[in-house]
This record gives structure tokens, C-alpha cells and sequence, in this order.
């Protein structure tokens, strides 16, 4: 990513783009590091989501599961909603693929709201579209 997006400020195993530090495979270390800066969010991306992810999100003051509702990858996104629903652990969900049917159903089957992620053809741009959305899930 900082690659693609032509980072140049770059320092200890972290890089920055449009305001936002980034910290590549982050462990334990730099988590410490960030919870002693003065920053607003932390936002940890654990990847696929596994038991021990859920396991650890239970200390996230604010727990977000992002999927896709796309037929190949509906699955699994239901599956860990499943596993978190049932735990009672508070999370907003977001999907970023898939038809609105789908989500409609998701929606149903688990008495939560799944909003939808608006597409974007630019990874780096921001639209009122992008705005309006972030500020409905962000509540």
C-alpha cells in the first residue's frame, strides 16, 4: 500500500498517508506504542476472522465487522456475525459487496442493521457519498 499510494514520509515501521499512520504486521509492541500517542481512533485490522480474533475484540471499546455479501464470500461474513451475535458482544456491521436483497436478509436473520459500504473507484478519494455514509456508522 505505501507503495502504490508513493509514500514519502516514512519512519519506525509506520507510514502515513492523507493525515492516517499506518503500521504494517503490527503486534503487541506497536499497539502498546499507539495507545501512548495522542491518537483519536485506533483501528486494528485482524484479517480473516478467527475465534481468537472475536476473542480479542472483546477489549475493543467499539467492535466492527466489515464482510462482503458476495456469494463466494457471504458465507464466512455470516458465519463470524453468527458467532457475534450470539456472544451479546456489541458490533456494527458493514458490507462492502453483495446485492441488497442479501443484506436485507442478513439484516433479518440477525435483527441487526448491516450497512452498506459505498463502492469507490478511487481508494484515495473522499466523496459526500463516502461522507454521508461514515457519519451514519460512525453514531
Amino acid at each position: 500500500m505505501e507503495e502504490f499510494a508513493g509514500v514519502q514520509q516514512k519512519t519506525s515501521g509506520c507510514f502515513r498517508i492523507l493525515e492516517v499512520d499506518y503500521y504494517k504486521a503490527a503486534g503487541a509492541g506497536e499497539l502498546a506504542h499507539c495507545l501512548n500517542k495522542n491518537y483519536h481512533h485506533i483501528i486494528i485490522d485482524f484479517g480473516e476472522i478467527a475465534e481468537t480474533s472475536l476473542v480479542e475484540c472483546a477489549r475493543c471499546e467499539r467492535k466492527v465487522m466489515v464482510g462482503s455479501l458476495s456469494e463466494w464470500q457471504a458465507e464466512a461474513f455470516l458465519e463470524a456475525a453468527g458467532r457475534s451475535v450470539k456472544r451479546k458482544m456489541s458490533w456494527s456491521y458493514a458490507a462492502a459487496f453483495g446485492s441488497e436483497e442479501t443484506r436485507r436478509e442478513w439484516e433479518k436473520a440477525f435483527g441487526h442493521s448491516c450497512l452498506r459500504i459505498p463502492a469507490s473507484a478511487d481508494a484515495f478519494a473522499v466523496t459526500r457519498t463516502d461522507m454521508d455514509f461514515f457519519e451514519l456508522f460512525l453514531r
